[in-house]
């Protein structure tokens, strides 16, 4: 299923909820910012707080991935 993650605004894969989370998620990543439209496609799905989470859980794994790339750093070292 992850595979189909690019695809899934046209995938029967995915819910109208999962959609908006991969459209949020992917927004954020490219732009940091979420745009009113994403808002309110995501609105009939999450409250307030839950919103919030989302964006903040999202921020904080785009910075893990840009200081680890920073570095170089392996996230799970070989063995």
């Amino acid at each position: 299923m992850v595979d189909a993650i690019p695809t899934a605004e046209t995938s029967s894969l995915f819910t109208d909820e999962e959609k908006a989370v991969i459209a949020a998620s992917t927004e954020l990543t490219r732009t940091a910012r979420l745009s009113h439209e994403t808002f309110l496609r995501l609105r009939p799905f999450f409250d307030e707080r839950a919103l919030v989470e989302l964006v903040v859980n999202t921020s904080i794994a785009n910075l893990n991935n840009r200081v680890t790339e920073s570095f170089s750093a392996d996230v799970e070292p070989e063995d």
